[in-house]
């Protein structure tokens, strides 16, 4: 028997199917540059039909290289190859970017024994489930599977793939084109790539096709998939156009061994407009985000003959398509494709609004379930319409919902005044529809704000008393390649009955950082993760880095407590109410944060109209703009940890919206309150409690306050380090004040936080919530303890202990420096 024989063998005692296993199978090396099309001996899959997902096993025989052979055909998504080298046979392992690794080189009489040996890690099922990400991988190691290897090949078909569809779809879609011939210009490409894919992969249906002939072509792909006639609704566009999509989608690479979903996801990602997206609320949810939501969920745990999923407000369909691939990897293999599609078909549906966002989700189910025929669950139907999403959602087990986000329009307000009670927020009416539907489990995108903002605290609550596991992720700006919206992810299971409501539940916060938005995106990455078990009954899930900080400070007072919190000025177009110059109905003040705010600081002031006709709201205008108070950017000044800036002015400037005006109305002065609030720990809490760029007056508010503070000391050093501050910055010639300036910085921070009487283990967390993070002030910063320094030792008392009572004396040292030889730790620390 030949080595190609006794291999293919070896694979059919391990349950590979004669259907899964092709002889000089073809495919399109979608890793190389020019995507050529290369050929193994063999190859093997896990299931049908044949993808890179499902590929097992690939054979390079007579090859003068045999690593090189393997590396070559590495594209082919096969995690093991065999390489026939005469009467040797080598096994390799094959990585996604390194050379493959041999794993062991056996005579071909050898394989039935290898086949034996490795049955346990070998079959179908095994393979199939260690390639699939995300789902448990049993006890069985798999040390020889590259997991990097799906998602650089994935990531090539998309790109591939994506800049040929944006071809075909120039050439039926020409710009300025009107809306008639946008949509007759999806359908074709929905019905050419159809196309493509049959003929590709050799399927009966297309044997009889003319394939040079694009109207024979259109025909049949129609009666194949039971679509609807064409007819008047292409006629917008040309027939010479077409014919011109179709041979440049001809000669594209070979969709052989792509995987449906990822045609699915490449059809949707190029077909929906920014007008469709913007009049719907679509925000294109990444595929991504989708399969993350869904392995947190981890379907294997259901028992598939009871699943029922909804996706409402479907779009295009996303997290139906991931959902679909999930469901269908843990069906038996041995099942036949119709068996399959029928099962899933009865298990799925989905809703939205647009008629023609419907189609394309059903277009990229069908894509994704290739080759099956159509019979997709997809209604365009107003959920908003009283009882329709409650009837859309009833007996589901499992919900998935990327909502819109926007508010109710006044107009939408009158439609929809039973949605409108629940909330004015769209995505949240979706959230209480779907906790009512009683689901098993949920997974929901939704705005930022969710995840602590007071205005969400009743459906936080409602989760938390529904459900024994909530997940709550934070991603970064700019998740969704098409919107800019703050988002994040809820993720809910282990339904509970309500009598258990009042009980602790297991709560799982994750944060996802700006810098690694692209690795959550290639293979679910978290940047940090926080656990807790507790009850939540006022909706409190969230788990902050800081979390035992805050739970310390809950007794402390609150600036709301000692403040009044109010915003700028606001005028009905912002720069109209902004002057270079004095005028009727103008006061002196500050109007962006970037030119005019810096800690302790203020500067470039201009002039502000206060005239009522320019401004939007007249409250600013009634504010105390001429008493003491200090003035914070309303918004984050950066992604990191040092987001505010806060300065005390006595000089009665005003400001614009892009500032918040703090008047202290207790015992704190305003030098004080600028020293606290440009402090790490106020830092730190608008960084955790803020879920958007915004600092609302109702997060602000609840900051906590020292407990006791040293109002004299501290303002004596703010003065001193405003005074130096100023000679650095109004001298002519250079003056190296950075040293001074850093020691009283460190001083002001060391009393504030001698204020709030931190346990040094919490003081310490503190500052490493900082850890390699610039802070943004106007001269060199160097920390706050030795880098070195053992143990868990307060500021304040690292500064002052080696001078005996006289706690003062740090002060001096501050304001007139000793010399270095009178304090070796002292000058140590201010080295």
């Amino acid at each position: 028997m030949s080595a190609l024989a006794s291999i293919e063998q070896g694979l059919r005692s391990l349950g590979y199917e004669a259907g899964a296993m092709h002889r000089a199978y073809s495919f399109a090396d979608v890793l190389g540059p020019a995507a050529e099309t290369r050929t193994v001996a063999l190859a093997a899959f896990t299931q049908t039909p044949e993808s890179f997902r499902s590929a097992a096993f690939g054979v390079v025989e007579d090859a003068p290289n045999s690593a090189a052979a393997v590396m070559a055909n590495r594209a082919l998504g096969a995690p093991i190859f065999f390489s026939i080298d005469g009467d040797d046979v080598g096994v390799w392992a094959v990585g996604a970017r390194t050379a493959p690794r041999l794993l062991e080189r056996l005579p071909v009489d050898q394989l039935p024994a290898l086949f034996a040996r490795r049955r346990d890690s070998w079959t179908p099922q095994a393979l199939h489930r260690a390639k699939a990400l995300g789902l448990p991988r049993g006890p069985v190691q798999f040390d020889f599977i590259d997991l990097g290897l799906l998602p650089a090949i994935e990531q090539e078909v998309q790109h591939k793939l994506h800049r040929t569809m944006a071809e075909v779809l120039d050439l039926l879609l020409p710009s300025q084109s009107g809306g008639d011939r946008e949509k007759a210009a999806f359908r074709l490409t929905f019905r050419l790539l159809a196309a493509k894919i049959l003929i590709d992969r050799g399927h009966p249906a297309a044997a009889g096709w003319a394939q040079e002939d694009v109207a024979t072509v259109l025909d049949g792909i129609q009666g194949y998939y039971r679509l609807g006639l064409l007819g008047t609704d292409v006629a917008a566009v040309a027939a010479d156009d077409i014919a011109a999509a179709w041979a440049r989608l001809r000669q594209s690479i070979s969709l052989r061994n792509i995987s449906s979903d990822s045609l699915a996801f490449v059809y949707e990602n190029t077909l929906v407009t920014a007008d469709t997206r913007k009049l719907f609320g679509t925000h294109s949810t990444p595929r991504p985000v989708a399969e993350y939501v869904l392995s947190r969920i981890n379907l294997s745990r259901c028992d598939p003959a009871k699943v029922r999923i909804a996706e409402p407000f479907a779009g295009a369909g996303i997290f139906l398509v991931a959902a679909l691939r999930e469901l269908r990897d843990l069906l038996p293999p041995e099942w036949p494709a119709a068996e399959r599609h029928q099962f899933l078909v009865e298990r799925m549906a989905g809703a939205e609004l647009d008629a023609f966002a419907c189609e394309v989700a059903r277009l990229s189910l069908i894509l994704a379930d290739y080759p099956n025929a159509n019979g997709w669950h997809l209604s365009s139907t107003d959920l908003f319409k009283a009882g329709a999403l409650a009837a859309f959602l009833k007996d589901t087990t499992l919900i998935l919902c990327n909502p819109p986000f926007e508010d109710f329009t006044a107009e939408e307000r009158v439609d929809y005044p039973e949605a409108f009670a629940i909330s004015p927020s769209k995505a949240m009416v979706a959230l209480h529809a779907a906790i009512d539907a009683g689901p098993e489990a949920l997974g929901f995108v939704l705005p930022r704000g969710v995840l602590q903002q007071t205005k969400y605290s009743k459906l936080r609550q409602r989760l938390a008393a529904a459900y024994g596991r909530v997940e709550l992720v934070s991603l970064p700006d700019r998740i969704f390649e098409k919107a800019t919206y703050p988002c994040a992810l809820v993720i809910a299971t282990e339904r509970r009955a309500i009598e258990n409501a009042e009980k602790p539940l297991r709560l799982t916060a994750m944060t996802v950082a700006d810098s690694a938005r692209a690795q959550f995106l290639a293979d679910g990455s978290v940047s940090s993760v926080r656990k807790a078990v507790r009850a939540a009954p006022k909706g409190d899930l969230w788990v902050s880095n800081l979390e035992a900080l805050w739970s310390y400070l809950g007794d402390a007072p609150r600036l709301g407590e000692q403040a009044e919190i109010f915003r700028g000025l606001q005028w009905r177009s912002q720069r109209a109410g902004v002057f270079e110059k004095d005028g009727p109905l103008r006061e002196r003040g500050i109007y962006k944060p970037g030119d005019s705010l810096a800690p302790f600081h203020l500067m470039k002031p201009v002039w502000l109209s206060i005239d009522p006709e320019l401004n939007l709201y007249p409250g600013p205008l009634a504010r105390p703009w001429g008493k003491p108070k200090v003035l914070i950017n309303n918004q984050r000044s950066s992604r990191g940890p040092w987001r505010l800036a806060a300065a005390a002015d006595a000089s009665g400037l005003w400001a614009s919206q892009q500032f918040t005006g703090i008047w202290p109305t207790g015992e704190l002065g305003v030098d004080a309150l600028a020293a606290i609030l440009n402090g790490p720990l106020a830092n730190a809490y608008v960084t955790e409690h803020s879920t958007d760029h915004d600092f609302t007056n109702v997060m602000l508010a609840g900051m906590p306050l020292p407990r006791k503070l040293d109002t004299a000391a501290l303002g004596e050093a703010v003065r001193e380090y405003q005074a130096v501050l100023h000679e650095k910055l109004n001298t002519v010639l250079p003056v190296d004040c950075d040293a001074r300036l850093n020691r009283l910085l460190v001083w002001i921070d060391a009393l504030v936080l001698d204020g709030y009487d931190l346990p040094p283990r919490l003081e310490r967390q503190l500052f490493d919530f900082f850890e390699g993070r610039e802070r943004p002030v106007l001269h060199e910063f160097r920390g706050w303890l030795p880098r070195d320094l053992k143990g868990y030792v307060p500021l304040f008392e690292w500064l002052t202990r080696d001078h005996g009572p006289n706690r003062g004396a740090w002060v001096l040292d501050v304001f007139k420096p000793a010399p270095a030889e009178e304090n070796d730790a002292l000058s140590r620390f201010l080295a």
